[in-house]
């Protein structure tokens, strides 16, 4: 009896250990995933930031002009030049790197547009730009529309933002908030 004793106890304390063995490895494989799940998460976090602010530079550069008829050659970046400069006063040309129409041809309701797409505008420099938006509040062209040309997901975070803002203002506290 004593001998079956001892021997259930040996299998019982080699269960154990060959469990306890498996636990362990287990826990250190668990451990390690963890660890590169968090690094891919903040490589993940770090690509998505660069994108966004990728996209934000290559908009910085980017204006849109409306209401520039639409001629039998199509449109070029001379075009879009010339209507800048006559009603918009400019000194010089700006230096148009691509110009674009944008928009669609017809109306949600299959009908055709009144007035002509959009042309969006990219620059070589941001600067131009800025000089190019401050004419155009400054000398307000009539029939000629030039706005900022924003992408989708930081006009989605302003929106957001502004919902914000007049929740606050509504509740009278003062505020410092940031649109951008």
């Amino acid at each position: 009896m004593a001998q079956q004793e001892n021997a259930f106890k040996v299998m019982i304390d080699s269960l154990i250990k060959s469990t306890t063995s498996r636990v362990d490895g287990l826990v250190k494989e668990l451990g390690e995933l963890k660890y590169i799940l968090e690094y891919s998460q903040k490589d993940i976090a770090s690509q998505q930031k660069e994108l966004d602010r990728n996209q934000s530079e290559i908009q910085s550069m980017n204006y849109e002009i409306s209401n520039i008829k639409m001629s039998l050659d199509k449109y070029s970046t001379k075009t879009v030049d010339l209507e800048n400069r006559k009603k918009l006063g400019l000194a010089s040309e700006p230096r148009i790197q691509r110009a674009h129409r944008v928009g669609y041809s017809t109306e949600r309701d299959g009908s055709p547009r009144n007035a002509p797409k959009s042309i969006v505008c990219r620059l070589y420099d941001w600067k131009e730009k800025e000089h190019i938006l401050k004419q155009a509040r400054i000398h307000k062209p009539s029939g000629l529309y030039v706005n900022d040309d924003v992408a989708e997901d930081p006009m989605a975070k302003r929106r957001e933002q502004i919902h914000k803002l007049k929740q606050r203002k509504a509740g009278r506290e003062d505020c410092l908030f940031c649109l951008g």
